[in-house]
């Protein structure tokens, strides 16, 4: 049987852009994933805080595994963040997303980013178009 969410997520972890951001996905199920992304100085803002591109990019990066579990290939439309609170450089953030509506060419999805500490920092919606199936051959390979 296939484990297509376990396949993404191996996926998405040896992308460069993931490696470059030293983002970790940590669990994904069909519609849902879950990423930390440890801060790091080079992301500091003119305040020394977190710069908020970094913040809307882990919304993206999670919302974009979330829904590649649906075994389609997608292409960002549209991510909308609120801000809640500063991130400080020695943070580490989790963003957990999930699928909020699957429609036959358009997907929604919800995140939240938190500190390690549960606190809540963030919140994204994203819109997707869906430009087709997605397949194990496409990346190389057969689905363990």
């Amino acid at each position: 049987m296939e484990d297509w969410p376990a396949f993404i997520k191996d996926h998405f972890s040896t992308l460069p852009f993931f490696q470059f951001m030293e983002a970790t996905v940590v669990h994904t199920a069909r519609g849902q994933a879950t990423i930390k992304l440890p801060m790091k100085p080079e992301y500091s803002n003119t305040y020394g805080i977190v710069h908020g591109g970094v913040v809307t990019a882990l919304v993206d990066m999670a919302a974009g595994v979330a829904l590649r579990t649906l075994k389609v290939r997608i292409v960002t439309v549209e991510v909308s963040t609120n801000y809640f609170e500063p991130v400080a450089l020695d943070e580490e953030l989790t963003a957990e997303a999930r699928l909020v509506q699957e429609g036959r060419k358009i997907l929604h999805a919800d995140v939240q980013v938190f500190t390690r500490e549960g606190k809540l920092v963030a919140r994204g919606k994203t819109i997707y178009y869906i430009r087709g199936e997605d397949s194990a051959e496409y990346y190389g390979g057969p689905v363990k």
